[in-house]
């Protein structure tokens, strides 16, 4: 199935949707290519994904934030947000230190990309628990979501809830990926969960085969329904007055979340 994939690109002037539409003809499975430079919005249609349209629009030297997906044929497929504001590193403020965003790209595939900060160096599990309660991190989020009543693993293997590991270097870390194992609406009012530790997949000792020796959560946010294709079609991000794309390259740079 054809989808369309929308985003919020910094574009300034012609040469820069002519840049735009050049590098994007080079990715596979882009069929039609619609930039606005007066809305600094690219509305691609194909059966290339998200990650794909946006690590080559980054590729070119641009700041890009996906807005949305859906079919090519129209409506809303899925779309959620979680910020995650609860756990041990936020008990002295009050700043969100993380940011995941849920994109149901067609019928089998959900687009999620993670930002974090302020979380220490290294490699920290990433899971969608059961619950989405956040009184009391982590205990509170119940267990790692596994309605195939499986043991821990990786991300192809274990819990449907089971994303891995995120890498963390100078306190700022982030990953996208593409996954067919579970869609927004199945996951919307669970909680996502950053822990202490590292994920052994499974394959070590004690806990492993439970949730993967990973630790506490020390991060924790609700997986919330969030705007879709053209569903929200603001600029700017009410929070600094800063434009999207101006706060995704501080978000790239590690200055901002």
């Amino acid at each position: 199935m054809a989808i369309k994939v929308q985003l919020a690109v910094d574009m300034t002037c012609q040469s820069c949707v002519d840049d735009v539409t050049h590098v994007l003809k080079g990715v596979k499975g882009v069929d039609k290519i619609d930039v606005s430079l007066d809305s600094k919005q690219v509305v691609v249609e194909g059966t290339a994904g998200p990650l794909a349209v946006l690590n080559a629009i980054k590729g070119s030297g641009r700041a890009a934030v996906v807005r949305g997906t859906g079919s090519s044929v129209g409506g809303n497929i899925g779309a959620a947000v979680c910020i995650f504001e609860e756990g041990q590193a936020l008990k002295n403020s009050s700043t969100p230190r993380g940011l995941a965003r849920f994109v149901q790209v067609d019928e089998k595939t959900c687009f999620v990309d993670i930002t974090v900060s302020g979380i220490s160096n290294g490699e920290h599990a990433v899971a969608i628990h059961e619950c989405g309660d956040l009184s009391s991190v982590p205990e509170s989020c119940g267990k790692h979501w596994n309605p195939d009543g499986v043991d821990h693993g990786n991300a192809r293997a274990g819990h449907r809830g089971d994303i891995g590991n995120l890498a963390v270097s100078d306190g700022w870390g982030d990953m996208a990926f593409e996954t067919n194992r579970f869609k927004v609406w199945e996951v919307i009012g669970r909680s996502m969960v950053i822990a202490a530790g590292a994920d052994d997949f499974g394959k070590g000792p004690g806990s492993s085969k439970v949730d993967g020796n990973s630790g506490s959560g020390i991060l924790a946010g609700v997986i919330a329904r969030s705007a879709g294709l053209f569903e929200n079609e603001k600029q700017v991000c009410a929070c600094s007055g800063n434009t999207l794309w101006a706060e995704q390259r501080l978000i790239d740079k590690g200055q901002r979340l």
